[in-house]
């Protein structure tokens, strides 16, 4: 049978790209033989292809996608369209960004594409409605936010030894200051797991160098027999990780929406960020929010992990 050629444009950060993946799946759903192109920044494309929720990949960055925002005389004085041939028999193209002068759109209908949707790739702050739903709307689809899920496929899910009693995933970084619970807070928290005798895997980003230092500074002397850090590794190696872990603990950040998409019981720390809006889509999520995260308290996270982690 032959495949139903869709292309779907996301940029964004790693969150904005993640929720758009449920969508992508009911997409694909009302097709018998769906191929979707996801073009994505390069952090997003293995995960895409590893969960199903795309066959092919290409990123942003690539000088080809460039095209898309050049007038039709630029792209003739240019040697004619390098996309061309690569959308040929494109049934569908996704776009979610702006697209205020019409070019993009009009320059994926030159390329060959059938039917095109161009939106936003946020609803306006006075939508008040959910990211996911929203960009299930623009498509003519429904997402059910507590069934979304993302699964890899069993031999990818192997990781290196596990300790004996499942991790608590820890990330205690976001894209700014004010979604971040204090990481003196997080410090003591992990204080109190490791009486306990939990381990603790502490996840952390490109950006989370110095919170990182921080942590491990302050939590010495460590017991390293319960401290495991993983830092700026791939998405595919982080989601693998998670899904040897009991429970993750983060702020509202790309991170925490993978452990909540992957079905990982999931507590996100919202401060000013509204979760009716970006709440984690997946079937085991609970939200922890105050406006000023320093006020917070530990006692309602620990207790919150008890019942929610079942520690």
């Amino acid at each position: 049978m032959e495949n139903t050629r869709i292309l779907v444009i996301r940029p964004g950060a790693i969150g904005d790209v993640l929720l758009s993946f449920p969508v992508i799946a009911a997409l694909k759903a009302q097709y018998a033989h769906p191929y979707v192109t996801l073009v994505s920044p390069e952090p997003m494309l293995e995960l895409a292809r590893a969960t199903g929720i795309a066959e092919g990949t290409s990123h942003y960055g690539s000088p080809q996608w460039s095209e898309l925002f050049l007038t039709p005389e630029r792209i003739a004085a240019r040697g004619g369209s390098l996309l061309r041939e690569q959308l040929r028999d494109l049934e569908l193209a996704i776009c979610w960004f702006r697209d205020p002068d019409g070019l993009v759109e009009q320059n994926l209908r030159a390329a060959g594409a059938r039917r095109v949707i161009v939106a936003p790739g946020r609803p306006v702050a006075e939508a008040h409605i959910h990211i996911v739903d929203y960009l299930a709307r623009t498509v003519g689809v429904k997402v059910d936010l507590a069934q979304a899920r993302l699964q890899l496929a069993p031999e990818l899910t192997q990781v290196g030894a596990a300790p004996p009693v499942p991790w608590i995933a820890i990330q205690p970084g976001s894209g700014g200051a004010a979604k971040c619970w204090p990481l003196t807070s997080y410090a003591e928290l992990i204080t109190e797991l490791w009486q306990r005798n939990i381990p603790i895997l502490l996840l952390g980003g490109p950006a989370d160098q110095e919170r990182l230092a921080y942590l491990q500074a302050r939590l010495r002397p460590a017991r390293s027999e319960l401290l495991t850090i993983l830092e700026d590794a791939p998405l595919l190696t982080v989601a693998r990780y998670l899904l040897r872990c009991r429970g993750y603990l983060g702020n509202d950040s790309g991170i925490t929406h993978l452990a909540a998409l992957l079905g990982i019981p999931t507590i996100a720390i919202f401060g000013p960020s509204d979760p009716a809006i970006w709440q984690p889509a997946g079937p085991h999520v609970s939200i922890l929010q105050e406006p000023e995260l320093a006020n917070l308290h530990i006692a309602k996270v620990m207790y919150t992990i008890e019942t929610f982690f079942k520690c």
